[in-house]
């Protein structure tokens, strides 16, 4: 399996495309006086914007237009809900960090669809949200934004929570609006890959009750 990647002498700039699966989980409570809460539209991530192979770690951003990407019901007893986002770590067909991924049937020597034996990867919160600009349609009290000013990990093993929504935030329907910023951190030694491939990684939001 041939893999062409990086050398000092030399540096080649190439581009290299990195992708984002948002695999969603919708759940909701139980008890009959919890608040039922649910996705009538899961987040829908951007694909992210390209790296070019430098030799050095680098920091690239992509903003995210927010206008409908998700919307969030909630009913019944108001006890407010949270939104939280996490790698997917089920394992099998998904993988919890950025690895080697091949969209079509083959790219260059391997085949697909699928995540590439063996394949590159990226370390573990590579990837963070800053949610600073990022609204709802509906009018205040509105679900407050986690990641205003701290950024948030993505791709982390333990989900982190971007959202919440207090009992002073009306029962209905949140759609989200207003822009947001994604950060991709890649080391110096990030591989260039093959024909048609990117980096790609699962993640899991959830949307459940509770403060």
């Amino acid at each position: 399996m041939s893999r062409a990647g990086l050398t000092r002498a030399g540096i080649r700039q190439v581009t290299v495309a990195c992708g984002v699966l948002a695999a969603t989980l919708a759940l909701t409570a139980g008890a009959s006086a919890a608040t039922t809460v649910a996705f009538t539209t899961p987040p829908a991530l951007p694909s992210l914007s390209g790296v070019t192979l430098n030799g050095q770690t680098q920091t690239t951003t992509t903003t995210w237009s927010m206008a409908s990407d998700f919307t969030i019901t909630s009913s019944g007893t108001n006890n407010g809900w949270n939104l939280t986002v996490g790698a997917n770590t089920t394992g099998g067909t998904k993988s919890a960090v950025f690895k080697e991924y091949c969209p079509n049937a083959t790219c260059g020597t391997h085949t697909g669809p699928g995540y590439v034996s063996g394949g590159f990867t990226l370390p573990a919160d590579s990837l963070t949200w800053r949610t600073l600009g990022a609204s709802w349609t509906s009018a205040a009290p509105r679900p407050a934004y986690q990641c205003n000013f701290s950024a948030c990990p993505i791709d982390n093993a333990t989900a982190t929570k971007v959202v919440s929504a207090s009992t002073s935030v009306a029962l209905g329907s949140w759609t989200s609006s207003g822009s947001s910023t994604l950060s991709l951190s890649t080391p110096a030694s990030l591989r260039k890959l093959q024909t048609g491939e990117v980096y790609r990684v699962d993640v899991v939001w959830t949307v459940s009750s509770g403060p």
